[in-house]
């Protein structure tokens, strides 16, 4: 199978680094993947020393010269599915692949975020089949009026930890002392810098903390456009000794981290699914995050002990739950990492695309596939007998 796979992102965070893994992932398994990304990003420097990369502007609606190189890299690699990410990407490639007719590719749009779309026609209109990463975000797209059949749910997977190139880091010098902190617990928290994420309330969730316990520190993985407020208001808020023991780490490889923190926290209250959460289980790190979106499909699959989820908004039971998890300090023990792996998502999104293209061959994509004879049988909705 050859797959071409667009995002016009600026950025590289969770959402970037699965495109990479999952490009990794459809490779190992003997497929075609290219990444197609915005020249000159992150995410494009990051793509074209992993995997095959194609730069190219992606510049806004209408850019015809990549809607060129698209249509010359369908025709060129002879790709059977074309993935899109982004709202720009999800305008130029499927333009340039409907202009095959009926030579074109499958298109299928991926959903990775919660954020509410600002048009819903290009997920209508302009892809094959809607992949999203969750449950809660499935249900989200079939109550504003998409068919059910459209929308697929594909949890994300993460790579074994041996398949992932890592940089010359030494682990033993991601212990607090490294940060000028002398000894203590690690909370980590990982993630783009923005404000569903949830920097601020973790600023809250530490500062009931450090009331019963002195001996923490809080790192935080990530950057973004939230940073600097994140930062002025921990200067705010704590004095000068606690404000020593709160780490702004940058973006980085995740994994030394985990090795030495006590607990993550995830206090996002817009979230997807939650990659970060994933690799912190793992990892055999126990995690405290809001019930939102689909995290709670995550612990819903594993067995339990595995971390607490809290009612969102909710500091003071988010601080309890961190207390709670640093008074057990159980030994590590990581989840069947089968639930959740790179390549069981392969698998899924392999057979998607399979059984999709046979109907985009057969003329019957845009169909009902349950459709029967005398009406649709549509399981998603209630009959009410007359």
């Amino acid at each position: 199978m050859n797959i071409f796979h667009l995002d016009c992102t600026t950025g590289f965070g969770g959402q970037e680094s699965d495109h990479i893994s999952e490009a990794r992932g459809f490779l190992e398994a003997g497929h075609r993947y290219i990444l197609g990304s915005r020249e000159g990003t992150p995410f494009d420097r990051k793509a074209r020393q992993e995997v095959p990369t194609v730069s190219m502007p992606l510049s806004g609606n209408p850019d015809l010269r990549s809607v060129r190189k698209i249509r010359q890299v369908l025709q060129k690699e002879k790709i059977d599915v074309l993935v899109t990410t982004s709202y720009i990407d999800s305008w130029l490639g499927p333009l340039a692949a409907y202009s095959l007719g009926k030579f074109r590719p499958l298109v299928v749009r991926q959903r990775h975020i919660f954020n509410p779309p600002r048009n819903l026609f290009p997920y209508r209109k302009m892809c094959d089949r809607l992949v999203v990463v969750s449950d809660a975000l499935r249900l989200f797209f079939i109550e504003q009026g998409l068919p059910f059949w459209h929308v697929t749910t594909i949890h994300r997977g993460i790579p074994n930890v041996d398949t992932v190139p890592t940089g010359p880091m030494d682990k033993k010098d991601l212990t607090p002392e490294r940060f000028g902190i002398s000894g203590g617990r690690m909370i980590l928290q990982v993630g783009i810098f923005q404000r569903d994420k949830g920097q601020l309330l973790a600023l809250d969730v530490f500062s009931k903390l450090v009331r019963k316990r002195d001996d923490l520190s809080l790192i935080f993985l990530g950057d973004g456009p939230l940073l600097p407020e994140v930062r002025a208001r921990a200067d705010r808020m704590f004095t000068p000794d606690v404000r020593r023991r709160i780490v702004f780490a940058g973006y980085c490889d995740p994994r030394p981290y985990l090795q030495h923190a006590a607990v993550v926290i995830q206090p996002s209250f817009r979230e997807a699914l939650g990659l970060s959460i994933l690799e912190a289980i793992s990892e055999g790190v126990p995690v405290v995050a809001f019930r939102v979106g689909g995290i709670p499909e995550i612990f819903n699959r594993l067995p339990p002990g595995k971390g607490i989820l809290v009612h969102p908004w909710n500091t003071e039971a988010f601080a309890r739950s961190v207390l709670e998890i640093l008074e057990k300090n159980e030994n590590r023990e990581t989840f069947d990492k089968n639930v959740f792996s790179l390549e069981t998502c392969v698998q899924k999104t392999q057979a998607l695309y399979e059984a999709a293209i046979e109907r985009l061959r057969s003329g019957s994509i845009r169909k009902n596939p349950y459709e029967i004879i005398g009406g649709g049988a549509d399981p998603m909705i209630h009959f009410t007998p007359q």
